[in-house]
């Protein structure tokens, strides 16, 4: 599915950060201090959250507060483990750390430490799966 929708919102942190929205209004990647401008890009797919809720959601992520993403947001996984490892560390509260080590083991594969730095490396929304 291609992304057909974006918005960028200021902050004061992390510089400007877009979201961008496939055509179900589902999240598909979050990009932090991007030089766009500030706006939006694209017709609002009636599922995809207003400007006005990323906005508050971004606003309290940022203060640590642990409030779940305003819309749905696809699993950024290309594999059935990296898919495992986004569902893990996206369950992490607020606040709280998990180790690759253990990210690897509540993925099933307790070896795999080394592949959660990997694939959390390539995680294209960041800010929803940390």
């Amino acid at each position: 599915m291609a992304d057909v929708y974006a918005m960028v919102l200021p902050t004061t942190s992390i510089g400007k950060v877009r979201f961008r929205f496939d055509e179900e209004g589902a999240l598909t990647e979050v990009k932090m201090n991007v030089s766009d401008p500030v706006g939006l890009s694209g017709k609002r797919p009636a599922k995809a959250p207003t400007k006005a809720a990323v906005g508050a959601w971004l606003k309290s992520y940022l203060k640590a507060e642990d409030h779940p993403f305003p819309g749905s947001w696809r699993n950024p996984g290309s594999t059935a483990f990296s898919e495992s490892v986004y569902r893990v560390v996206a369950e992490v509260p607020a606040g709280q750390t998990l180790s690759y080590g253990e990210v690897a083991a509540k993925a099933g594969s307790p070896k795999a430490s080394r592949a959660v730095g990997g694939a959390m490396g390539r995680n294209p929304i960041p800010l929803v799966v940390p």
